[in-house]
């Protein structure tokens, strides 16, 4: 027997496992002729398939059962059940889809089988591991699904014969950089490219028409954009959710559509339909003959400082600038005559750049109740205004200062005695810790006090004969209503007046009301809700003096001190809540008038 030497039986022993692992990693291709075959064919080149293929071609014609082994081979069973697959890299732009009776997979006790030439719902679901798909190039649709939460493919190119793409198709795809919807397609469902981490450039072909409003919901790395010949309807919420979007480009053979930098406009530049939310402009002149800034045009866009109008523009939509929180520069054309509701609102609590005015120019007409919601910009308007007026505190009104339209982020609140309503989302946003509405008040408007996360106590004169619906929505810290109006007639009352943001009853809050009054609101409309079958305060107790007015006796008088509710210092009571510390160290709330 030949003698070898041992440094040569140890060299060979570590060539062994670089070939097995080359061997592993070779292309396998397998042709289907009998649909139903795919297991059995690939177990006769590699018995070891499960644990060794990694890279895997299919030619031929495929069923549901050959889906099935597909999916053993990329390592799940069923929806989620991992097993041993090593699949990465799957080619099947040969093969060709055959109907089957039997189904390839199971979701939640709905059996699902193959159609004719459709990649279908759930086939490659979770399938985690899989780096580069090639699909069939004779299928005409991807189904629901298709391949959701293929989270580690990094490479997918659509055949340019689908017309359609389904719900959730590719949602989860977290690896994929970049997708190019063929031509052909002309349908895209709901959320079909959600929730694509990596997803940084989309182009959307020629079929596209539309898309649904939540279709790239979640997509956060996303930065352009790119649309087709016809394509001409979307609702602004498809772009602005995709908050690092840079720019949105329209083909110039669109004959609906254009854009500019970016930035996408009607075809005769007469609307300005997006701005994205990450676009490079930090101070942005809309262009001339620009007549309307479209609904939620600029929504969210985080670095816009500062914006100028044209002399063109007349109209500015709902939520035109909605939570533009950079933005503190706004010039609005001189020819500006519309203003819709929440045009230049943000999100209740948002922390906003410094303060600047709004200037309002004269021939602005309409002012949308709840254009400023939450907003803490002052509002100065032109005193040439025949509509709308504003005071030293930047607070907006109708021009015989009857009504307060909004009251942006006010350190005090006294109204001039002409005004008797509180519009619609007036004080929205207001931190002021207690608020006492006199009794020249009417009228309370729709949440006229709506997201005061800072209100602990609200005070709501004797001349109330009106009160709007979710008049403290979201106003978590109220702990006390003082309520002086003796009845209500139940048809100027909203259902919902004190219903608060879940729904429900407010939970720390009590309602005050005059003597005698107790089981009247206890059952009020407005108070009390059928629908829900509860009172909307914790509690309810009768004031025992309706004048704010408690006698103090002998030397107290002049020892008492008196605060605010949120702890400071006052010479003497104030109109509100007052706490009053009596020189025997006791305090007491008392309500002054």
């Amino acid at each position: 027997m030949k003698h070898i030497p041992l440094h040569r039986i140890i060299a060979i022993c570590a060539v062994i496992p670089l070939v097995l692992v080359a061997m592993a990693q070779d292309d396998v291709e397998v042709t289907v002729e009998v649909p139903g075959t795919l297991q059995e064919q690939l177990l006769m080149i590699e018995p070891n398939a499960r644990n060794e293929v990694t890279k895997l071609k299919v030619n031929g014609n495929i069923d549901g059962n050959d889906m099935m082994f597909i999916r053993e081979l990329c390592g799940v069973k069923n929806i989620s059940t991992p097993i041993e697959g090593k699949l990465t890299h799957l080619d099947l732009t040969d093969a060709f889809i055959t109907s089957t009776d039997k189904p390839y997979i199971s979701v939640y006790g709905t059996d699902f089988t193959t159609q004719d030439d459709i990649f279908g719902c759930c086939f490659l679901y979770n399938c985690r591991q899989l780096q580069s798909v090639m699909l069939p190039h004779t299928i005409l649709g991807v189904d629901s699904f298709a391949l959701a939460s293929c989270s580690g493919l990094k490479s997918l190119e659509l055949p340019v014969n689908i017309n359609y793409i389904g719900y959730g198709a590719l949602i989860g795809c977290d690896s994929l950089e970049s997708l190019v919807v063929p031509n052909a397609v002309d349908s895209i469902a709901t959320g079909a490219f959600q929730k694509m981490a990596a997803l940084r450039e989309l182009t959307l072909g020629d079929g596209i028409t539309d898309i649904d409003n939540s279709l790239i919901m979640g997509d956060d790395s996303l930065r352009v954009i790119n649309v087709g010949t016809h394509f001409k309807n979307y609702h602004p919420v498809v772009f602005y959710t995709a908050t690092a979007l840079e720019e949105v480009n329209v083909t110039y053979t669109n004959p609906y559509l254009t854009s500019e930098d970016g930035v996408v406009f009607t075809y005769n530049k007469e609307t300005l339909l997006t701005f994205p939310p990450a676009s490079k402009f930090s101070n942005y002149q809309v262009p001339d003959g620009v007549k309307r800034i479209g609904h939620s045009a600029f929504y969210g866009a985080k670095g816009l400082k500062a914006v100028s109008m044209p002399e063109t523009l007349t109209v500015i939509d709902s939520l035109a600038f909605f939570n533009c929180l950079a933005l503190q520069n706004i010039q609005l054309g001189t020819k500006t005559d519309s203003i819709a509701f929440g045009a230049f609102g943000v999100i209740p609590g948002s922390e906003l750049a410094p303060s600047t005015s709004i200037l309002i120019p004269p021939t602005v007409s309409s002012i949308e109740e709840g254009a400023f919601f939450c907003n803490n910009k002052a509002i100065v308007v032109d005193s040439d205004n025949s509509v709308y007026a504003s005071d030293e505190n930047g607070f907006l009104y109708d021009k015989q200062m009857t009504s307060l339209c909004c009251a942006p982020a006010p350190t005090s609140f006294t109204l001039p005695s002409t005004v008797t309503t509180i519009g619609a989302y007036a004080l929205a946003g207001c931190q002021l810790p207690s608020l006492f509405v006199n009794d020249n008040i009417t009228t309370l408007g729709n949440e006229a006090f709506a997201y005061a996360t800072g209100l602990a106590s609200l005070s709501l004169g004797s001349g109330l004969t009106h009160l709007g619906d979710m008049l403290v929505l979201g106003c978590n810290s109220l702990k006390a209503v003082y309520l002086f109006t003796e009845k209500f007639d139940d048809e100027n009352v909203a259902e919902y007046a004190f219903l608060d943001d879940e729904g429900s009853v407010l939970e720390q809050c009590t309602l005050y009301v005059k003597p005698g009054l107790a089981d009247y609101y206890f059952m009020k409309r407005g108070f009390f809700s059928e629908e829900y079958e509860t009172f909307f305060f914790a509690d309810i107790q009768e004031m025992e003096n309706p004048d704010g007015i408690r006698p103090v006796i002998g030397s107290a008088k002049g020892a008492a001190r008196y605060f605010s509710v949120d702890g400071k210092r006052q010479q003497g009571a104030r109109s509100g809540l007052n706490i009053i510390r009596l020189p025997e160290g006791k305090s007491v709330k008392r309500f002054f008038k």
